[in-house]
């Protein structure tokens, strides 16, 4: 008995080393390639990290690193040619997926793009709409950039465009009007040049990218998928210790691979890269597949990709689900072979006593007593299982609920980034121009003479009377017009200082008066003059327009926001008006392409809850929306049919068949594609409006459709009785 435990123990320890040593790196090590996307510098500081601390070794990896001379054109054709090929990449991942390039993001390390758009601080562009016209320089593949000026409604055609040479000094010395770049290295040239600058980045108008990421092939994943996770896991542990220690790695990077920039340069680029990769609020390597879908629909918006890619295999999940097939199709034969020898055994049984009756209505009966008890046990867990849904059905109920204020709070990022953007940009110029510019502004005014000071004013006067923003189109237009009139001039030659003046002060609408200032000699220090004090006015203006917009939505997200004591006891009367106003507001955003028809018929309140009367509002204002590809028009009508006030929305979308007319209400029934929506919206808001003693109907129309809400009127008497 001894010797053969002795036997086992033996046994596990020889198979134990056997197996240690199968899996040791020594015996394992695997050579892979990581293709940068650039030439080395500390935008790539966490794999320099990896493979110099040993994490790849330790996972039995051998990495070599190649940088790139000519950016990322050809990374993704080398790392889908053969296994074993890892690259470093950006958002343009999801359109080489889309183009038919199995590519698989594995991990985002930058959780917001640092791509920006420069222009000088002391020039005439005050916001980004003055770029009809100037001259651009914008970084091939760097399509948040696209995305931005498309959103603002500036089109590329509408740019003189220049072939961006990754030379700051373009920008600096006047070459071009705006400069696209990193905000973790352009700006550091700037800096260092004494450059004064302003940046626009794409999320003041609400487009998030990615910024750098690495991947791989869908062939490297299913063939080697322990050497992707090996490689992922060594990255990410990598970038966490070369952003917790970006002094060391700043010397290793300029010690050993490369000494184009200076330590000065690499240490602020680390310290600019902080914000942009959230190491401490956001676990390293961190992606959402929703802000993919966001990526899409911006690309979709620019024409690059259809709408609602298919994603799948895209994004890289190193914790898969379990797979429990082999258990089912187990439990599948345990049960038929249970069943088989159960038949054969009651068959048996039932041939031997088949000739004595008493014994088998004795065997019956305790067969129906085992079944009855069967019974009882499948209706207790029927009663767990209903009971088990309803906590589940609660849980959906709250996650919808969260969904629609996720949606309410990521439309606002541009209502109130751009009013506020645009106080700030004015602000600035406020600033500038009572530090640097009135002092000089008030000399040259004392300086005039008699004549001068009144074309001086007469000029002010016009500047100042009209403000109109004139398009790239039609400000060339007046500028040939007046080249052409006032040839006898020297001075307002077309691309001459004296006529891009005229134009931004209005002096061209002096008609014949544009004479008597032409002739003065210092007719240029009249124009530059007033053009300062009037982009002053002007910017006075943006500021007190900006201020309004931002207090109305802040107003009506306020309201939306905050419930008193009544109305949170669900019982109370509801202004329906001002409710869907709120509402409204909070969606402007969205309504740029809708046609809103509002028919208020009526100023009664209803009788219900506030919130969730609100609920049921976004709910079906979404479903029109998205049925109308938010393009459009969508009426509002309001109106009392007593004892009930009838709230109905109509859309113009494509309307809903007659086939599942009769399933819309029932929970989980959804028309959208997978991912979208669980189909719980309308069923949510059945139940509330049951709740509050109402009714919700789909009723024809038409085109598009029709959802009608009836709610009971508030007795405002049987109140003040009680």
């Amino acid at each position: 008995m001894g010797r053969s435990c002795a036997f086992k123990r033996s046994c596990s320890i020889f198979f134990g080393c056997l197996l240690f040593l199968f899996h040791s790196p020594i015996f394992g090590i695997e050579k892979v390639t990581l293709h940068l996307k650039w030439f080395h510098q500390f935008q790539f500081a966490g794999y320099y990290a990896a493979l110099e601390k040993g994490y790849y070794k330790d996972l039995g990896l051998d990495v070599e690193i190649i940088e790139s001379t000519i950016g990322i054109k050809g990374i993704h054709d080398k790392v889908i040619r053969s296994t074993g090929q890892y690259g470093v990449g950006s958002n343009e991942l999801i359109k080489e997926r889309y183009a038919g390039k199995p590519v698989v993001v594995l991990a985002v390390i930058f959780q917001h793009s640092p791509s920006v758009l420069f222009f000088k601080k002391t020039s005439n562009i005050q916001s980004i709409h003055d770029l009809v016209g100037k001259k651009v320089m914008l970084t091939p593949h760097m399509d948040e950039i696209v995305a931005y000026l498309k959103k603002e409604g500036i089109n590329l055609h509408d740019l003189q465009l220049l072939e961006h040479r990754f030379n700051p000094n373009d920008l600096i010395q006047g070459a071009v009007d705006a400069y696209s770049g990193y905000a973790t290295t352009q700006t550091y040239d700037f800096k260092k040049a004494k450059f004064q600058y302003v940046a626009y980045s794409p999320r003041v108008a609400g487009i998030d990218f990615y910024g750098d990421n690495f991947f791989t092939s869908e062939d490297e994943v299913q063939k080697h998928p322990e050497r992707v996770k090996a490689f992922r896991e060594a990255s990410l542990r990598g970038w966490q210790y070369a952003m917790g220690h970006q002094a060391e790695i700043v010397d290793l990077i300029y010690e050993k691979y490369s000494k184009r920039n200076t330590k000065e340069r690499l240490l602020f680029e680390a310290e600019q890269m902080t914000p942009l990769i959230q190491p401490v609020l956001v676990e390293m390597g961190y992606m959402n597949p929703g802000r993919w879908k966001h990526i899409n629909e911006v690309y979709s918006e620019l024409g690059m990709l259809p709408r609602n890619i298919n994603l799948k295999g895209f994004v890289y999940d190193p914790n898969p689900p379990a797979n429990y097939d082999f258990i089912y199709y187990s439990f599948g034969i345990l049960v038929f072979s249970f069943a088989v020898v159960w038949l054969v055994q009651w068959r048996r049984l039932n041939k031997q006593y088949s000739e004595n009756l008493k014994k088998q209505v004795e065997v019956r009966t305790e067969e129906l007593k085992h079944s009855n008890e069967y019974l009882q046990v499948l209706n207790q867990s029927l009663l767990n299982t209903l009971k088990e849904l309803t906590e589940a059905q609660d849980r959906l109920l709250a996650s919808e609920k969260l969904a629609v204020l996720g949606q309410l709070a990521a439309g606002m990022a541009h209502e109130l980034n751009t009013p506020l953007g645009a106080i700030v940009s004015s602000n600035q110029s406020l600033s500038d121009f009572l530090k640097n510019k009135i002092n000089n502004i008030m000399d040259t005014i004392v300086g005039f003479n008699k004549e001068d000071s009144s074309r001086f004013n007469k000029v002010l006067e016009e500047s100042l009377r009209n403000q109109t923003f004139l398009e790239g189109k039609m400000e060339r237009s007046i500028k040939k017009e007046l080249a052409l009139k006032y040839s006898s001039f020297e001075k307002m030659d077309l691309y001459g200082k004296h006529i891009q003046l005229v134009m931004e002060t209005g002096a061209f609408r002096l008609g014949e008066g544009l004479n008597q200032i032409l002739e003065s000699e210092n007719s240029l220090r009249i124009l530059e003059t007033v053009a300062s004090i009037s982009a002053a006015y002007r910017s006075n203006q943006i500021i007190s327009v900006a201020s309004e917009k931002a207090t109305h939505v802040i107003k009506a997200l306020k309201s939306y926001l905050v419930s008193d004591k009544d109305v949170l006891n669900g019982d109370t009367m509801v202004d329906l008006v001002f409710e869907i106003e709120t509402i409204l507001s909070l969606y402007h955003y969205n309504l740029n392409k809708v046609n809103i028809i509002k028919n208020y018929l009526t100023d009664k309140k209803c009788k219900g809850s506030r919130d969730k009367l609100n609920q049921v509002w976004i709910n079906l204002l979404n479903n029109a929306l998205q049925a109308m590809a938010y393009s459009g028009t969508l009426e509002i009508k309001i109106q009392a049919l007593d004892p009930w006030i009838k709230v109905s929305i109509i859309d113009s979308g494509i309307g809903i068949p007659d086939s599942i007319k009769e399933k819309i209400f029932d929970p989980f029934f959804t028309t959208k594609p997978d991912g979208e929506g669980m189909g719980l919206g309308l069923d949510i808001c059945k139940k509330i409006i049951l709740q509050m003693g109402g009714k919700i109907e789909l009723e024809d129309v038409p085109k598009g459709a029709c959802f009608s809400v009836w709610l009971p009127t508030f007795d405002s008497s049987a109140s003040n009785e009680v």
